[in-house]
């Protein structure tokens, strides 16, 4: 089973709303990682590798580098999306990219990169966080609240439209797997009305339907 339209959403939102023209060599290898992330989480076992091997790669380069950390956690992390159908093994790796990601989050308290590496550092585990199964892994509390961090942010305001709609639409997904039907209406009703036209306010667009249907 793949994940859902709803996470390919937001991770598409990544390739988006960050600088369309790289201004220095570190812009541009972590936006082709964005890309290979992107097709590791709706893809196989061979592409989660492909993209864990680049990742790797990159860190070498840029070693203790928190948004590099954080994608090479999620890739870890990705072995456990449909833990119930693989062997133990992939549920040690998934622990292995949780602690890393971990460490990525703990290393933004001395990072003095551009605050969109941050708010980025901080989406790529959200999203890992709220999306592994909670019966197992049990994230989704520091899922709900990196949420509320990156909502919190002092200058969310001054953030691309289409990244205020991706931060929304995690809340939306943190919220539903909590059970809030409330909130998951109220944070899809802002990723609609931040960027209508967006990937995210699409999709938020589509599942209001679903929920007036």
């Amino acid at each position: 089973m793949k994940l859902s339209l709803r996470v390919l959403a937001l991770l598409s939102a990544l390739i988006c709303v960050f600088p369309a023209h790289a201004e220095n060599q570190f812009e541009i290898d972590i936006k082709a990682v964005r890309e290979i992330y992107l097709i590791a989480t709706d893809g196989t076992e061979r592409d989660i590798r492909k993209a864990t091997r680049k990742i790797r790669q990159l860190e070498s380069k840029y070693p203790g580098n928190p948004l590099v950390l954080a994608y090479k956690g999620g890739a870890l992390s990705l072995r456990g999306k449909d833990i119930g159908k693989r062997p133990l093994d992939r549920m040690r790796e998934t622990e292995e990219g949780l602690n890393i990601l971990d460490r990525a989050l703990r290393k933004l308290n001395q990072h003095n990169g551009h605050y969109l590496e941050t708010v980025e550092t901080r989406l790529v585990a959200t999203y890992v966080f709220i999306n592994l199964p909670d019966s197992i892994f049990h994230r989704l509390r520091e899922g709900r609240h990196l949420v509320k961090q990156l909502l919190s942010h002092p200058q969310f305001s001054e953030m691309p439209l289409g990244l205020q709609a991706a931060i929304y639409f995690a809340a939306a997904i943190a919220a539903e797997k909590s059970n809030d039907q409330n909130q998951y209406k109220h944070y899809l009703e802002l990723t609609f009305k931040t960027d209508p036209k967006g990937k995210n306010g699409k999709k938020a667009q589509m599942l209001l339907k679903d929920l007036s249907g």
